[in-house]
């Protein structure tokens, strides 16, 4: 996605409901985040919208070392 934030919200909610795979759910839920979040809301947290959304942190996969 070259520029996510020119992708109108429909669509970007068609790609979140289709895709399986994090690194684009998180590109798109914090996205969708950004766009309706209001500060002071009492009622949600930005985190909140984003676990919401399907946001999840990727775990990195340890570095092996090759042994000789």
């Amino acid at each position: 996605m070259d520029n996510i934030k020119t992708i109108p919200t429909v669509t970007l909610i068609h790609i979140l409901c289709e895709t399986k795979e994090q690194s684009m759910i998180n590109m798109v839920a914090y996205e969708l985040a950004c766009r309706i979040y209001v500060p002071d809301n009492k009622i949600k947290t930005f985190e909140e919208l984003l676990t919401e959304f399907g946001y999840k942190t990727e775990e990195k996969q340890p570095v092996k070392k090759l042994t000789k």
